[in-house]
Order: C-alpha cells, then sequence, then structure tokens
C-alpha cells in the first residue's frame, strides 16, 4: 500500500514539474486548444449517440459485431408462382382501370373547355388575325417606303437588311404582330388536330 501511496506522490510531483516548466505565454494557446479538444469530444460524442441511435431504430448491427450464419437464405430465391401470377393479373386490372379513368377524364375536360364555337368569337379572331397581318404588311411596307427615300444606299439594301432594319427600328410592333400570327397558326392547328379525332 505504502508503495502504491509513494507512486501516486512521485507521478503528483512529476506532473507538477512538468506543468511548472510551462511559460506563461503558452497557458492562453493551452486553454483555446482544451477548449477545441472539448468541442470535438461533445460533437463525436453527440454524432456517435445520433448514429446508435439510428442502427438501432432500423435494426440495423455493425458490422463488427454481425454473426455468421451460414445457413441463411435469401427470400427472393423461393418464388411463388400462384401469388406472383395473382399479383400480375392485380396490377394488369389495376392499370386498365388506371388508363380507363384518364381517358374518362381527358374526355370530360375536352367537353367541358370545348364551348361551341358562336359567330362573334370567329369574326374576332378572324379580325385580329387581318389586324395583326395587317400591321406587320404596313410597317414593312413603311420601312421600304422610308428606304427608297434614302437614295442610293436604299439600292444597296439586301431584303435581310430591310428586315433587319425593321426589327431594329420596331421592335414591339413586330414582336406583338409575330407573337399573334403565331398563336392564330396555332389554334388553328390545334383544332384541326382534334377535329380529325
Amino acid at each position: 500500500m505504502k508503495n502504491a501511496q509513494k507512486t501516486v506522490e512521485i507521478g503528483r510531483e512529476l506532473a507538477q514539474n512538468a506543468i511548472d516548466r510551462i511559460p506563461d505565454d503558452a497557458w492562453p494557446v493551452l486553454d483555446l486548444a482544451f477548449q477545441i479538444l472539448l468541442v470535438v469530444a461533445a460533437v463525436w460524442l453527440f454524432l456517435s449517440l445520433i448514429a446508435w441511435w439510428r442502427r438501432r431504430a432500423y435494426n440495423l448491427t455493425v458490422a463488427s459485431t454481425a454473426r455468421r450464419n451460414r445457413k441463411a437464405q435469401p427470400e427472393f430465391l423461393k418464388v411463388d408462382e400462384k401469388a406472383r401470377r395473382e399479383a400480375i393479373a392485380r396490377g394488369h386490372e389495376h392499370a386498365e382501370r388506371l388508363d380507363d379513368r384518364d381517358r374518362e377524364e381527358e374526355l370530360a375536360a375536352l367537353r367541358a373547355g370545348k364551348e361551341p364555337v358562336t359567330l362573334a368569337k370567329r369574326i374576332a379572331s378572324l379580325a385580329s388575325l387581318i389586324l395583326s397581318v395587317f400591321t406587320l404588311f404596313t410597317t414593312v411596307s413603311g420601312v421600304f417606303m422610308q428606304v427608297t427615300k434614302v437614295g442610293n444606299e436604299a439600292t444597296e439594301w439586301t431584303v435581310g437588311d430591310r428586315l433587319q432594319y425593321v426589327i431594329e427600328n420596331h421592335p414591339i410592333a413586330t414582336t406583338v404582330a409575330v407573337v399573334i400570327i403565331l398563336i392564330h397558326v396555332f389554334q388553328y392547328f390545334y383544332d384541326r388536330k382534334w377535329q380529325k379525332d
């Protein structure tokens, strides 16, 4: 017992001597290192606890603690053919029901969204198309007339240069006219597609 006490006292004296030899300038660095060590240890402990909870929640085992079971066989090696055929049949029936329901919904949406086109709507659509084409035509012809006033330079301009001049000097009018024309062309072909069916 006395030997153990002497060993402890010698250990304390050696530790105290080691601490006394540390310069005073090093203590702030040691304090900071100790605080960092505590933070890292707390984070490690927290992450270890989370990993343990997660393994427990999903009933997982650590690879080093797993035991070998030579008789274990995966369940997918034994196939219940009858249950498989029944499941496939149920899947086909369900897919057919879904397809029928989708077709009915599409037809109902078409019927609901396809109200009869009145004469006023057709006239308004035609007038909008005519005015768009007229706006585009007057803009282009106005530019061509303006170009002829320029004189000798106009004869050197190509059609591409003239169109570029129209687009640069009248971008809003050109954009609006082109968009309206494209919308009408799209609507024309879209309506024709549905009428074929």
